[in-house]
């Protein structure tokens, strides 16, 4: 009898209770702006039981396409659960959590947003749909018809290899495997307009984030940027992600932070002015309210106090 294990857990937990891997479980590095990890769901999942327990990738898309079995998603407090074919997507900075029926076949696909942002440059939609958490239940003949689960295939037997053009290789797979999830999505049943535009809105939103965000500009300057009221933007993001714009501006100030503090040489109050504040002791609180320990606390508890004074 088929069973999928059930995420326990009725309330997510605050932010900073929330933990940041680079891969499931694995402490925090900066990722390469072109990197690319596959691996199959059982590798990890199986590990654990088959259930992922709600954490969050600061700086990594993730893409999972599962072929048999069934699963539980939950994405940033949205709970779903979905029958195969299905690809879950997971923006950087999501909440996500998963249950998974025993012997689950499937790929876990993660890659680096400079990755992602070079692939959408020449592929119109798609970084608008990575940027959108997502589960997605596929008609199976229509997967049938694409080149989905050869793509994958691909993509893991190229991983595992060291020779010469992989880089090349699996950029190539994995732009080819994405336009084809972009593909099976527009086929699926279409959403009303407003969720569109909600969808593109928020993406606009992020990517305006991403060039301003150490600028400190108001959710206001924003919304009049984005030709929107600064109800509506907060509306767009909580559908589209969970959380308001000030949040999402947060977390980006966050991302940017613990990279600076885990990977420079640069001194907390160094970093407070490199990210936009004037005042380093404000920095420090907000850090510490957001990561449950101040800057130099972060440093000191993963051996990077004594590290920081040397450049790197």
């Amino acid at each position: 009898m088929s069973r999928v294990r059930v995420l326990r857990e009725t309330h997510l937990p605050p932010d900073h209770q929330v933990p940041a891997y680079f891969l499931y479980g694995e402490r925090l590095q900066a990722p390469d702006e072109r990197l690319i990890h596959i691996e199959t769901i059982a590798t990890r999942s199986k590990l654990h039981d088959w259930a992922i327990r709600p954490h969050r990738h600061r700086d990594l898309h993730q893409i999972l396409l599962v072929r048999r079995g069934s699963a539980e998603a939950r994405l940033d407090g949205r709970r779903t659960r979905l029958a195969t074919p299905l690809a879950i997507i997971v923006p950087p900075g999501v909440v996500h959590a998963f249950a998974f029926e025993p012997d689950t076949v499937g790929l876990v696909v993660s890659f680096a947003p400079g990755l992602a942002r070079e692939l959408a440059a020449a592929s119109q939609g798609l970084l608008e749909f990575l940027e959108h958490s997502a589960a997605l239940t596929f008609n199976r003949a229509a997967v049938q018809a694409t080149d989905l689960w050869t793509l994958g295939d691909l993509l893991l037997r190229e991983f595992a290899r060291s020779a010469p053009g992989r880089h090349t290789a699996l950029r190539g797979l994995l732009g080819a495997l994405l336009a084809n999830v972009l593909r099976l999505r527009s086929h699926m049943t279409t959403e009303a307009a407003e969720d569109s535009a909600t969808r593109e809105l928020v993406a606009k939103f992020r990517r305006l984030v991403e060039r301003q965000y150490r600028d400190h500009t108001s959710v206001l300057r924003y919304a009049a940027t984005l030709c929107t009221s600064e109800a509506s933007l907060r509306r767009a993001c909580l559908a589209s992600t969970g959380q308001t714009p000030i949040e999402l501006l947060h977390l980006r100030l966050l991302v940017e932070a613990e990279r600076q503090l885990r990977y420079t040489s640069m001194s907390v109050t160094q970093v407070a002015y490199y990210l936009g504040f004037e005042d380093p002791a404000y920095f420090s609180r907000f850090f510490s309210r957001r990561m449950g320990l101040s800057p130099r606390g972060f440093r000191a508890r993963d051996g990077l106090e004594n590290e920081a004074a040397t450049p790197r």
